[in-house]
């Protein structure tokens, strides 16, 4: 249990992380083009929301598909040898 919830703090930050760098080189090419710094205050903040809900989803699909594994696992009976 305390592997997904480290998992699911490191996804988080991950995301959010990400997001910024991506916010980051949009304001970037704006400044470049059009010689003005442009970043909204917002934008943090939709960054940091949206980069827990991408967290949470990555958690959820990899516990789902962990017990999907297991489930298959129980299911599978040994081959008979001949």
């Amino acid at each position: 249990m305390i592997s997904y919830i480290k998992l699911f703090i490191y996804s988080c930050i991950f995301c959010i992380v990400l997001g910024c760098l991506l916010i980051g080189g949009g304001v970037l090419f704006i400044y470049l083009t059009k010689q003005y710094f442009f970043f909204p205050g917002y934008h943090l903040k939709r960054v940091f929301v949206f980069g827990c809900i991408a967290g949470t989803a990555i958690t959820l699909a990899t516990i789902l598909f962990n017990l999907i594994d297991k489930f298959k696992a129980r299911k599978k009976t040994p081959s008979d040898a001949e």
